[in-house]
C-alpha cells in the first residue's frame, strides 16, 4: 500500500513534466476491463497513424497487449490522492475516458482540457448511470442514435451546455464481428451477471448455478469485476461452493470474447454483455430481475433505455421464481424461443448502432479532427 502511494506520486510528478507532444491525446482507464475498449484505438493511432499517446491507468496490471505499441507512454496513477491531483492539474489537449461522473466525484476537470467520453457498454445513458454522469464532458463518442437522443433531451430539459455528439459506434463490436466468422460450438452455458443490489449474484446466483449443475450443464461463471466489491459475500459463496465441481468453471479474463466464444447460451440479467453476445448469434436468456437503476428520474425522459427495449427483441426472459422449478424441458423450451429471435439481430444492429465493424477507424478519424 505504501509502495503504491510513493510510486503513484512519482509517476504523477513525471507525468506533469511531459512535453506537449505527449499531451495531444491522453486516455484514462480504471483498469484492464476498460482498457480493452481503448486498445484497438490506441494501436491504430499509435502504430498506423504515428500519434503519440499517453495512457493513465489506475491498475498495475493494465497492460493489455500494449507493451509493444509504438509512441505510447503508460503511467500507473492508482485511484487515490495522486490521481485526484493529476486530474486537477494535468493539461491535455484531449482526454478520453470511460469513467462517468466527471467533476461530480474525485475526478475534477482541468480547466483547459477537452474531455470526451467513450462508452464501455452499449447501454443507455439515463438509467444505469447517475443523472448527471455525462454533464461535464465536452463530447461523447455515441454508439448509436439513442445516445444522441438521450443526451440532447437532457441538455434541453436542464438547459445544459451542448456537448459534441459524434456518430462513432462501439469498437468492441469490430473485434466480435471478426470472431463471429470462426465461432466455437462448445456446450457451455455462460452466466454473466451485472453487479449491484438487483444483480442475479445478489438474488439467485447460487440457486441458478446449483439447478443447472443438477441438470448436468457445463457452466462458465463470468462475474462483473465490480461484483467482487459490491456483491463479494454472495459471489464468493458460489465460487467456493462449486469451484471443485467438474461442471463449473470461473472466468476472470479481462476479455469477455473468450468465454463468449466457448459457450452456446448466455444467461444474464441487465449486463451489457448481452449486446456483445448478440453479435455471436447465439441464444440469450434474461433472468427477469428488477433493472439496475442509478437515476431514479429516468422515467421523466421520453426514451426508454435500450437495455429495456432490446430484451424482448433479441432474447427470452425467465422469471426469478421459475428458477427452482427449472428442468431440462423448460430450459430447452426457453432456449428454443430465444434461438427463434436470432434472425432479428442484424436488423437490430443496423437500426441501433453506428459504423458496425468499422468504428475503430471512424473514431480515430474523429479524434484527429477534434480541436
Amino acid at each position: 500500500m505504501f509502495n503504491d502511494f510513493f510510486e503513484t506520486w512519482k509517476n504523477v510528478n513525471d507525468a506533469m513534466k511531459l512535453p506537449s507532444k505527449w499531451r495531444e491525446i491522453v486516455f484514462y482507464s480504471e483498469g484492464p476491463w476498460l482498457t480493452k475498449h481503448f486498445r484497438p484505438i490506441i494501436e491504430e493511432l499509435s502504430n498506423n497513424r504515428d500519434k503519440n499517446i499517453t495512457l493513465f491507468t489506475s491498475s498495475k496490471i493494465d497492460n493489455i497487449d500494449l507493451e509493444k505499441t509504438q509512441n505510447l507512454k503508460i503511467f500507473f496513477i492508482g485511484n487515490h490522492s495522486a490521481r485526484t491531483y493529476l486530474f486537477r492539474k494535468f493539461y491535455a489537449k484531449l482526454m478520453i475516458m470511460s469513467t462517468p461522473d466527471l467533476q461530480s466525484m474525485q475526478l475534477k476537470r482541468e480547466k483547459a482540457t477537452i474531455y470526451y467520453f467513450l462508452h464501455h457498454s452499449p447501454c443507455s445513458t439515463h438509467m444505469i448511470y447517475q443523472e448527471d454522469a455525462f454533464d461535464h464532458f465536452d463530447g461523447m463518442f455515441c454508439i448509436g442514435p439513442y445516445h444522441e437522443n438521450e443526451v440532447l433531451e437532457r441538455e434541453r430539459k436542464k438547459s445544459l451546455r451542448r456537448k459534441k455528439l459524434l456518430k462513432s459506434g462501439y469498437p468492441y463490436f469490430d473485434n466480435l464481428k471478426k470472431l463471429s466468422s470462426n465461432l466455437n460450438n462448445d456446450s457451455n452455458i455462460l452466466i454473466a451477471p451485472s453487479w449491484g443490489e438487483n444483480s442475479i449474484v445478489n438474488l439467485c446466483l447460487f440457486e441458478l448455478v446449483n439447478k443447472l449443475i443438477d441438470l448436468k450443464q457445463n457452466i462458465i461463471l463470468r462475474p462483473h469485476n465490480r461484483s467482487y466489491i459490491k456483491n463479494k459475500k454472495e459471489l464468493l459463496k458460489v465460487i467456493n461452493h462449486f469451484k471443485e465441481n467438474k461442471f463449473f468453471s470461473l472466468d476472470n479474463d479481462s476479455d469477455s470474447a473468450i468465454s463468449m466464444n466457448k459457450s452456446k447460451i448466455l444467461i444474464t440479467d441487465w449486463s451489457g454483455i448481452s449486446f456483445e453476445y448478440m453479435i455471436q448469434k447465439k441464444p440469450i436468456l434474461f433472468i427477469d430481475v428488477p433493472p439496475k437503476v442509478n437515476n431514479k428520474n429516468y422515467k421523466e425522459y421520453s426514451y426508454l433505455p435500450i437495455e429495456i427495449t432490446m430484451r424482448d427483441e433479441i432474447g427470452e426472459k425467465i422469471k426469478l421464481e421459475e428458477i427452482n422449478n427449472l428442468n431440462l424441458s423448460k430450459l430447452e423450451n426457453a432456449v428454443s424461443k430465444a434461438t427463434s429471435k436470432i434472425f432479428n439481430n442484424d436488423k437490430f444492429v443496423s437500426k441501433n448502432f453506428y459504423n458496425y465493424g468499422n468504428s475503430v477507424k471512424v473514431i480515430c478519424d474523429q479524434i484527429e479532427q477534434i480541436r
